[in-house]
């Protein structure tokens, strides 16, 4: 299946990074194509469930279960649909004073491939997961600029 890894030095210490990705409850303010987290703990953990309605390829909207796969504190969390297989995974490492991020997004069948799950394995596409990481990029550069901005 596909998926495509690139990497960013995002202008913030990993801190102001970690609090945003580790929130699900705030996906919606900052990455465009989500548009609701319900069931979401305060805390995530490793094993954590929560429902995301988002826009995927073809712009359709949709309600799956994601699950969080790993979980170390301030430097690695990774997302998992358990319809799809869909994955997103990030690395956080210091760099002075920002942080180097490397994020990486594909799709794997957890299961015997369901047709949805084909069907959404077949419109993730490299060009597509591409796009999807330098958009969640800029957009995790915005919203890490607007919290900096708002705590001056």
């Amino acid at each position: 299946m596909a998926s495509w890894k690139q990497q960013a030095l995002i202008e913030a210490p990993v801190a102001a990074v970690w609090e945003i990705l580790v929130d699900p409850a705030r996906g919606p303010e900052w990455d465009e194509d989500m548009m609701a987290v319900t069931g979401a703990p305060t805390r995530i953990e490793k094993g954590s469930t929560f429902d995301i309605t988002a826009r995927g390829p073809l712009r359709l909207k949709s309600t799956t279960t994601f699950q969080v796969e790993e979980l170390e504190d301030m430097h690695e969390l990774k997302l998992r649909c358990q319809m799809s297989g869909f994955y997103s995974h990030w690395v956080l490492t210091p760099a002075q004073d920002g942080t180097f991020t490397e994020v990486e997004l594909g799709i794997e069948p957890i299961q015997e491939p369901s047709v949805k799950s084909r069907v959404a394995g077949a419109l993730h596409t490299k060009s597509y997961l591409r796009r999807e990481v330098d958009n969640l990029l800029d957009a995790l550069r915005r919203a890490v600029s607007r919290g900096r901005a708002t705590a001056s």
